[in-house]
């Protein structure tokens, strides 16, 4: 029984770990959500922040923050440089009040909670995207502003 026991343990180890990939978590994009880790972690990767953003509360919760969509991955780390969490990071749209417009093979969005307000998604029309980008940019640094 004592030779088959490492054995055992890397099948259980795997297991988990496999386990822990089953589902991607999942997060809309311009939204935030929370992960309750279970020990206390020193470091947090997330492996493309273009997509998402990610931030230690405290040592054992993180804020997840979509940006764009896409799918990247998370991991979290103790101060000994052990996996506590692992997992793939999913950022998609948020169906909640999307309005699209089509012009021909133009697209604009828009978000109506309750008023309709433009919003520059990813596949927008690149002029009205981009001007639109630019102004969100522009509310941005004003707002930093005054911090």
């Amino acid at each position: 029984m004592k030779r088959f026991a490492p054995l055992l343990a890397s099948l259980i180890a795997l297991a988990s770990a496999s386990a822990v990939h089953a589902r991607p978590f999942e997060v809309p994009a311009d939204h935030a959500a929370l992960i309750r880790l279970p020990g206390d972690a020193a470091a947090i990767v997330v492996g493309n922040p273009h997509i998402a953003d990610v931030m230690l509360y405290d040592a054992r919760t993180i804020f997840v923050t979509g940006r764009v969509y896409g799918r990247t991955n998370l991991i979290a780390l103790d101060d000994n440089g052990r996996v506590l969490y692992t997992s793939d990071l999913a950022v998609t749209a948020s169906p909640r009040g999307q309005v699209q417009v089509f012009r021909n093979n133009q697209r604009m969005s828009y978000v109506c909670a309750p008023e309709c307000q433009a919003v520059p998604l990813v596949g927008d029309e690149a002029n009205w995207f981009d001007e639109l980008a630019r102004q969100q940019a522009d509310r941005v640094t004003a707002g930093s502003a005054g911090n």
